[in-house]
């Protein structure tokens, strides 16, 4: 039986949508997502990730947007979709609630304080796949991915990487918990 850490790019890419940008599919090729695992998009913009993810598995999709039309209009296009309107530091769903966070967007806000709250929200063995550069270059603010994962592994994320694909690569991290503990037993 693989485990999660072994299940790495299950989701096709195939026949993806070509409105999901280059941040998009980053997030989705690297992400570790299983039938049914509760997924948080943390910047969900029009759905267009929500929406290809529906398409691929049966999964529980929740979301994150800015305003409170664009949170109903997504809802409405995803039928059974959670999406809420809220600041990326302050996550409205309780603690070990998602498998897989993703953030195909650069953080808006304070970075410590979005990392403690995407690992508050991940279950034990969840996985946040964040999307970033493939390049150096940084926008005014923006933390480069080595400041990023510095921060990720503070806030007590495990298995820290960065991944290239596509035009943008993926920051990849891990929660403790159960994955830890399986994958110890296979050694």
């Amino acid at each position: 039986m693989l485990t999660k850490t072994q299940t790495v790019g299950r989701v096709s890419l195939e026949g993806v949508n070509q409105r999901m940008n280059a941040a998009m599919r980053a997030c989705v090729s690297w992400a570790a997502i299983e039938e049914h695992d509760k997924i948080l998009d943390m910047a969900c913009g029009e759905g267009q990730m929500l929406a290809y993810l529906n398409d691929q598995l049966k999964l529980t999709l929740c979301g994150m947007c800015k305003r409170g039309e664009q949170a109903r209009a997504i809802s409405e296009m995803l039928g059974e979709a959670d999406v809420i309107p809220a600041p990326m530091e302050d996550i409205p769903w309780r603690d070990n609630t998602f498998d897989e966070v993703l953030l195909p967007a650069h953080m808006k806000g304070d970075p410590k304080r979005i990392l403690d709250e995407v690992f508050r929200v991940l279950q034990p063995g969840g996985q946040f796949v964040m999307a970033s550069r493939l390049l150096a270059f940084r926008g005014d603010g923006e933390l480069n991915r080595r400041e990023i994962m510095r921060l990720m592994q503070e806030a007590g994320f495990r298995e820290v990487s960065f991944r290239a694909t596509w035009l943008c690569g993926a920051i990849v991290g891990w929660k403790p918990g159960q994955v830890d503990t399986a994958r110890e037993k296979e050694k």
